[in-house]
């Protein structure tokens, strides 16, 4: 079994850089596996880009980790360490995966995304943690109109982050068996909002390297005026 790793990041429209990624030794895979990080500053909140890279680097200091390593009580440490230095007015997203043999394991808090691309088809791993959500659970609890959470103010709001004194991580519990010719993607919002599923699947056809140069043409070429950072790791496994 092998893996190949490809990445890609621009700064869109933005002022200044505030995602950032980062993996474990691709050397160290047969022993410790891999781990793979993607993490969204807030944009509009205080020092978001310093707040992604401190994050990322202290997931990647304690890995590798033992199997019985708490990683959501980690990733609520870190939570809480940033929520007591920025008094909440300051975080990121964060979204993780950690692949050992064909068993990968997932964390996520936050708006950034996983997802799995196999066999033609595009499937997220995680679900967003937006008010949206929130709202059409509470629709549907007291009967109001679904499509009202959508047109809610607050709706692409975050509900949780990196940077809230208690945030929820969202993990699976057992892991998922990956297949030969599985591609996984960690992106930031600034590639999943900007490019349909559609269009990312059709760029995960290509090999790692031609499909991150191809969703990067796919953003440059959607020329959004609003177009934020973008970051993404494409792991396929074979």
């Amino acid at each position: 079994m092998s893996i190949e790793i490809a990445n890609v990041q621009g700064i869109g429209n933005r002022s200044e850089q505030q995602d950032a990624f980062g993996a474990s030794r691709i050397g160290d895979y047969d022993t410790n596996g891999i781990l793979l990080t993607v993490c969204d500053g807030m944009g509009g909140m205080a020092s978001g880009g310093v707040i992604a890279r401190d994050v990322l680097a202290k997931i990647l200091e304690v890995f590798p980790w033992k199997d019985d390593f708490d990683v959501p009580g980690y990733l609520s440490s870190i939570s809480k360490s940033v929520y007591d230095n920025f008094f909440g007015q300051g975080g990121s997203t964060v979204v993780m995966i950690h692949l050992k043999g064909n068993r990968l394991r997932f964390w996520s808090i936050g708006d950034s995304d996983i997802l799995l691309f196999r066999n033609g088809n595009l499937t997220p791993l995680n679900i967003r943690h937006e008010y949206s959500n929130d709202l059409i659970v509470k629709a549907i609890d007291l009967g109001f109109p679904v499509t009202d959470a959508f047109s809610d103010p607050q709706a692409a709001a975050l509900s949780e982050y990196i940077g809230k004194r208690n945030p929820l991580c969202e993990t699976n519990r057992l892991p998922l068996e990956l297949v030969p010719g599985d591609k996984i993607l960690l992106c930031s919002d600034g590639i999943s909002d900007t490019l349909s599923f559609d269009q990312i699947a059709e760029d995960l056809k290509l090999p790692v390297d031609q499909a991150a140069a191809k969703m990067e043409q796919d953003i440059i070429s959607a020329n959004l005026d609003n177009q934020d950072n973008y970051t993404g790791i494409i792991l396929r496994y074979n």
